[in-house]
């Protein structure tokens, strides 16, 4: 990779970077800057999305002994210690300095981007086909409650599979908001009139960004055909709505290729590094109506 399509990526992660911030944000988590880092925490949800340290905006590199204070700081406040970053904006030798500090790798999902003006010097994608689905499957863009809620049941239900960045939490209280605000797109894949599927894209339109939040589909209804229909739909309603930069998480090779099929390119990975006490990937549920913040990290 040449020095241009470098600078190209690192912009784009840097888009994503902001997204998240503005995603947590709209949470309502805080955001305090502590010597060279952020720390990221909500004063009433304890979810590992909305509580960690990472290294402050457009910094080449941050020493253990500033990670060491927006950890302790996160302490402080009775959340788990924990660092997220992007991998690509700061060098590899950064992770041996989370593990001096005693923190090991919770997570890393590979990211991908899909942008309209095109990157690592390739030139704009080609434009995406209109989704057909077969004659037993339509598609659905969600509109009411009912519907949202098919998240809260897809959650629960381990016969669905789940792919997600685990770095943007789903809500289902207040989605009809931020669905009437644009800032949420849900589509349904129904087969015979039962939910077999489904997605949400998170967008930022002061970034004109959209994330590929999570997508689920039943276990016997994850085919490459059936995940590839629910991107496609999913892109295209971004595009609809003015977002030019989508990214969305390469948990696999077959997940990665099938992206890739789409236009989507390989831009770098988000890191977690978490205290071993910690490093255990639980989710409490909670009642709907108390707490409508869900992480769907499996």
């Amino acid at each position: 990779m040449d020095d241009s399509a470098i600078k190209e990526t690192r912009l784009v992660l840097r888009r994503i970077q902001d997204h998240l911030f503005q995603a947590h944000a709209g949470f309502g988590a805080e955001h305090e800057s502590v010597g060279l880092v952020d720390v990221i925490h909500h004063p009433t949800n304890k979810l590992p999305d909305l509580n960690y340290v990472t290294p402050r905006r457009n910094t080449a590199w941050v020493s253990g002994k500033y990670v060491q204070e927006g950890l302790d700081h996160l302490k402080a406040l009775n959340r788990a210690p924990r660092v997220q970053y992007i991998e690509g904006l700061y060098p590899p030798l950064f992770a041996k300095t989370l593990r001096d500090l005693g923190l090991e790798a919770e997570a890393e999902t590979p990211l991908m981007a899909f942008s309209l003006a095109g990157l690592n010097n390739a030139g704009p994608p080609l434009p995406l086909p209109k989704p057909i689905p077969p004659t037993d499957v339509r598609l659905e863009l969600v509109t009411d409650q009912k519907g949202i809620e098919l998240w809260w049941y897809v959650w629960r239900n381990a016969y669905y599979d789940v792919m997600t960045l685990g770095v943007e939490p789903l809500t289902v209280g207040r989605d009809m908001a931020a669905t009437r605000l644009g800032q949420e797109i849900d589509i349904l894949l129904h087969r015979h009139n039962f939910p077999v599927g489904v997605i949400r894209l998170g967008v930022q339109m002061t970034t004109q960004n959209a994330h590929v939040v999570a997508l689920a589909l039943l276990h016997e209804a994850r085919t490459p055909q059936m995940t590839q229909l629910l991107l496609t739909a999913a892109m295209r309603a971004a595009l609809a709505r003015g977002c030019n930069l989508i990214f969305a998480p390469g948990e696999t090779e077959a997940d990665r290729a099938l992206n890739r099929d789409l236009g989507f390119v390989d831009v770098g990975s988000m890191v977690c590094y978490a205290a071993p006490s910690e490093n255990v990937n639980e989710v409490v549920v909670h009642d709907i109506l108390v707490q409508p913040v869900l992480a769907l990290r499996r």
